[in-house]
């Protein structure tokens, strides 16, 4: 509770300055350049291990009437503008080694997880916007077979402050639960007879509620450097995986922040 005060105070104290704000340059139609990421996540959800990593990070913005780029992609193909159609995706991470708890059993590989999300807007003023968004992923193990391990629904509602000029914060609270497939869960999951030990039991694992999941992201432009972070926070209690001896941790903190230089731009 007291994280979650204190991102409401950091919300509010950004969207005054915001109010008192003018005379900003304007966003660019299109922006390129390069940077770095470091994450802090676990091997996956509900691992007891978490794991550091620092990546390239690519920067590219495009603002279009009916195409837009940021965060993720965004088409506008309905005649409303508080419906849109975007792509949505995440990822995770292969483990650097065999986590504790899955040691002896086939090694995770890396996920992507891909697909459309329908997102209706409730509210609207000139400073910020409450959205439902409804996406729909497919997830598919990247490794020498790519295979696709499942799918996922996770339906949540969105607080969004937009960026209204180039140096402006662009801010996003989400939450809500996670739904996924019998293939996905058993993907990470599920213990078969032949990998049960003394201390971990076999476990078939079944489709349905996955846990919560809270999102606080942020970015800015600030000369010609662009930041950003996020901070996640996962919550496996209540969901039908909880009971699974791969399940270690019930809530999990995931943080990542990121810094890119900014090659050019073009209105």
């Amino acid at each position: 509770m007291t994280c979650l005060r204190s991102i409401v105070l950091l919300l509010t104290s950004l969207s005054v300055t915001s109010l008192a704000a003018d005379n900003h340059p304007p966003l660019p139609r299109f922006e390129w350049g390069l940077g770095l990421a470091a994450l802090s996540m676990p091997d996956y959800r509900g691992s007891s291990r978490t794991q550091q990593n620092l990546l390239p990070l690519p920067y590219l913005k495009y603002r279009g009437k009916r195409l837009l780029i940021d965060d993720g992609i965004e088409g506008r193909l309905f005649q409303s503008p508080d419906l849109i159609l975007s792509i949505s995706a995440n990822g995770a991470l292969p483990p650097p080694e065999d986590t504790p708890e899955r040691e002896g059993m086939p090694r995770l590989d890396a996920t992507l997880e891909v697909g459309p999300s329908l997102e209706y807007r409730l509210f609207q003023n000139h400073f910020h916007s409450l959205w439902i968004e409804m996406p729909l992923r497919f997830a598919v193990a990247i490794g020498q077979d790519n295979k696709q391990v499942g799918q996922l629904f996770t339906p949540r509602l969105a607080w969004r402050k937009p960026a209204n000029w180039k140096d402006d914060w662009k801010l996003r609270l989400a939450g809500g639960p996670l739904f996924a497939d019998a293939d996905f869960h058993r993907y990470y999951y599920e213990v078969e007879p032949q990998y049960a030990t003394p201390v971990r039991s076999a476990y078939r694992a079944e489709k349905g509620f996955s846990g919560w999941r809270f999102d606080f992201t942020w970015s800015r432009r600030l000369d010609g450097y662009w930041i950003g972070g996020f901070l996640r926070h996962d919550i496996l209690a209540g969901s039908v995986i909880e009971d699974s001896p791969l399940v270690r941790e019930g809530r999990q903190w995931m943080l990542g922040f990121g810094i890119a230089k900014v090659f050019g731009e073009r209105n």
